[in-house]
């Protein structure tokens, strides 16, 4: 009786620190911001919400890892008024982006091309 008492109490204490655990190493852990394209090509009714396919950028801290692109980019990050508050030029294959330390808040984030760009949200 007293070694299945133990061993239920050694497997809900196990349970117990594989959840601290896991809470543990997951807090701060990489955030997937999905991305959809704007088109602003099309005729006079506004921009165009197209995402044919989602994809995503990883947000770590202040470091955003995404996919190369074949195309040159504008970043924008954009605060709750539409105001740019940060803008920096992508050059076609760049995978990672460091973010300047100093900003703080919420953000919608822009890879602008010509006619099109690929919105997200993100938080710093």
């Amino acid at each position: 009786m007293k070694k299945t008492i133990l061993s239920v109490l050694k497997k809900v204490m196990m349970v117990a620190l594989l959840l601290i655990g896991g809470y543990i190493s997951s807090h701060g852990s990489p955030v997937q911001i999905q991305m959809h394209i704007i088109d602003q090509s099309s005729g006079g009714a506004g921009p165009t919400y197209a995402p044919p396919r989602p994809w995503y950028i990883t947000q770590d801290g202040y470091v955003l890892t995404m996919p190369a692109f074949e195309d040159d980019y504008i970043l924008e990050l954009r605060d709750e008024n539409d105001v740019v508050v940060y803008t920096d030029y992508v050059p076609a294959g760049t995978t990672q982006i460091v973010l300047p330390s100093t900003l703080s808040g919420d953000f919608e984030l822009r890879l602008v091309a010509d006619t099109y760009y690929y919105r997200g949200f993100i938080t710093l």
